[in-house]
């Protein structure tokens, strides 16, 4: 099975600049549990509810910290045309549960959550 052939994910996406208790909002607001951070249409960052929950616990003013400053820059990424078994263990090799799958020309196009995977890679064993 292919990335491809994964319910598509919904990317939410905000710009580097966005203040996190906005970041916050917009996460709770459409139930996502990561956002892609975009400058100039092009993917620089992502950030996860376990990135916001880290730099809460670090005394981070969500108020006045932008987007720029937790994200996990130049995230790893999946192509629509990689095998789920592989994205599983590349999201395993890197501790991540959260892959953004870009297009040819490395445009965002969706997300891979883990969940998706384990949920997909469950049904096609039983």
């Amino acid at each position: 099975m292919k990335v491809r052939d994964l319910p598509p994910g919904r990317l939410l996406s905000v710009d580097p600049q966005t203040r996190l208790a906005e970041v916050a909002r917009e996460m709770r607001g459409n139930d996502a549990d990561s956002v892609a951070v975009m400058e100039d249409g092009a993917l620089v960052g992502i950030i996860t509810e376990r990135d916001l929950v880290r730099a809460i616990a670090d005394g981070v003013n969500p108020s006045q910290t932008m987007a720029s400053v937790i994200m996990t820059a130049d995230p790893a990424t999946v192509t629509a045309d990689e095998d789920v078994s592989v994205v599983a263990l590349k999201m395993m090799r890197l501790g991540v549960r959260h892959l953004p799958v870009v297009d040819g020309n490395g445009k965002p196009v969706g997300l891979v959550s883990a969940r998706n995977l384990v949920a997909v890679l469950d049904r096609a064993r039983s």
